[in-house]
């Protein structure tokens, strides 16, 4: 009986789990790290690391660095003349609550809420007048196109409905979610007034909006 009974244990994601009578016993994947597509529309890279806890591993912490470097696209800005740049940085932190307990961790629909920090510094151009010194030494005032810059900085928090999937034994899933959020943006720049505030999308938005997302991701074992 004894014998039976350990060679009846076997190896799961480095530790041992009884696999008595042959009823096998799925990996739990308490870890997991996701890429986010939609954010690339807007030169943004947003990785997600995603922990669980509780003894039905039902809740979960999600953290999103995110980082912005490229070109402002037409589907983000108004803004935009193939030369305008944008570089930034932000973190959102996450709470996230699976609706139902599964035989597979982080799989089915969820809820999540959490709050956000969102930094860009944009360069554009734009007319303005400015403080020109001529050849005779005498500074003089020329209006023309010149290199602007505006950072902004901005707040907000999110509530989400989502859901995950894994593909067919792979530890590989697709998330995707939608909510409803509120943010507040503070902009500054070398022009009068906020340059980026002209769409629900744009870098310096303030008010109500529609977060949505499509994740691709990997989960592994504690």
């Amino acid at each position: 009986m004894f014998t039976r009974w350990l060679m009846g244990w076997g190896v799961v994601c480095g530790g041992l789990t009884a696999v008595e009578a042959q009823i096998p016993v799925p990996p739990v994947r308490t870890y997991s790290v996701k890429v986010d597509l939609v954010p690339l529309m807007a030169s943004g890279y947003h990785v997600s690391v995603e922990k669980l806890w509780g003894p039905t591993y039902r809740h979960a912490l999600v953290l999103t660095p995110q980082f912005y470097h490229g070109k402002v696209q037409n589907i983000t800005s108004d803004v935009t003349d193939g030369r305008n740049v944008v570089r930034g940085y932000g973190l959102a932190v996450q709470h996230r609550i699976y609706l139902s307990e599964r035989t597979t961790p982080q799989e089915g629909f969820y809820v999540g809420y959490g709050p956000h920090y969102q930094h860009f510094e944009l360069e554009f151009r734009a007319s303005s007048w400015q403080p020109e010194v001529a050849d005779n030494g005498l500074t003089y005032y020329e209006y023309r196109a010149r290199n602007q810059k505006e950072t902004i900085n901005r707040y907000g928090a999110t509530a989400v409905l989502g859901g995950q999937l894994f593909l067919p034994d792979l530890p590989i899933f697709l998330d995707v979610y939608m909510g409803f959020g509120l943010r507040k943006a503070h902009a500054r720049a070398t022009l009068p007034g906020s340059h980026y505030s002209r769409g629900m999308s744009d870098y310096g938005t303030s008010g109500y909006y529609l977060p949505v997302g499509f994740r691709v991701g990997v989960a592994w074992c504690k």
